[in-house]
Order: C-alpha cells, then structure tokens, then sequence
C-alpha cells in the first residue's frame, strides 16, 4: 500500500495538504468538501454523492458513505463536522438532497474538481483531489493503524470486497479521526 512506481507522485507533505485545505478556507463550500477529502480520506465522488440523510451531526459527528462501493458509516473529525455544519446552518434541507449541494450540479459533475483546481493555481500548490486522500491514508498507514482498520475506513478494496482480514470493533474508527485531525486541522 506504500509503495511508490516511477509515475506516481510523491506523497503529499502534511504542510502542503495543510496549506491545500486552508486555500479554501474563505469557500465554506469548498473547505467543506476538502475538509472531506483530507481529513476523512473521501473519494471525490463519495463527497459529492453524499445526502443530508447520509450526515449524522453531533457530539460524535458521523457519515455514511454510498455509491458503486460497500455502504460505510465512519465518525469523522470535529474540524470536518463544523465545515459541513456551517454549510447546512440552520435550513431544513429534506433527507434525499446534496449534503454539499452546489459542489455537483446537474450538468457539471466535476464542478468541485474545478473548483478546487482553480483555488490550487490561485495558492500556487499543485495538488490534487487525490492527494489529499493519499495523504490521509499514508498518516493513518505511518501511525501503525491495523491494515483491516484502514481497508474499512477509507473503503479500500478489500474491506469493499466484503472479506474482513482484521475484525473490527464498533469504535475501530476513533483513533483514525483523532489521528487525522490531529495531522491535519492543527493549522485551523
């Protein structure tokens, strides 16, 4: 899982995705996404996919995530849950519409992805969407996370596959969000 071909980029340093997640910061919608994206280690498409239903605020703020992969709930960080709670504030949004509605619109399903590209050119960074997700893995990864921890998490293959390697307790996922909460938020 950490290995490295000729054509892949490097990771990305935690000051690089720290400075990628705080050129966002002034978009509320856009630092919502990428908060999702870096700190809960999303795919793109799981970002823009997600319901109101799907989102679970609180004191032990929580997501589920659809789509062409196995349905996971996972907690996420406190940092990620003020981002999306300050998007939704305080209209009553039905169950079945965007989470982050405005980040995928019908005709423009890569919206976000330019979105963010944009803001990257504009803070001279070249960063992906993906590195920010490669960048939550490889620091959950380099903590010594059980490998069936992380495979669940972030909706790995084989976690998606259904075959359970390390079995997981029902809070497995508390020491991830600190982790990555604690790698990346610390610059908010």
């Amino acid at each position: 899982m950490t290995t490295r071909t000729a054509d892949q980029k490097p990771l990305l340093p935690v000051s690089v995705a720290r400075a990628a997640l705080d050129a966002t910061r002034s978009d509320q919608l856009l630092y919502a996404g990428t908060s999702l994206l870096l700190m809960a280690g999303l795919r793109r498409d799981e970002a823009t996919g997600l319901l109101v239903g799907d989102w679970s605020p609180g004191t032990d703020p929580q997501v589920t995530i659809r789509g062409r992969r196995q349905a996971r709930t996972i907690r996420v960080a406190t940092a990620v849950a003020a981002a999306v709670d300050s998007c939704l504030g305080e209209e009553k949004a039905g169950l079945d519409e965007p989470l982050l509605l405005g980040l995928k619109t019908a005709g423009h399903p890569y919206l976000f992805s330019r979105l963010f590209q944009a803001r990257m050119r504009d803070a001279g960074l070249y960063v992906t969407m993906h590195d920010l997700r490669r960048a939550a893995i490889a620091a959950v990864v380099r903590d010594g996370t059980p490998t069936g921890y992380v495979e669940a998490y972030f909706g790995l293959s084989i976690a998606a596959s259904g075959k359970q390697l390390v079995p997981t307790s029902e809070e497995f996922d508390k020491g991830i969000v600190a982790l990555l909460e604690a790698r990346f938020a610390a610059a908010a």
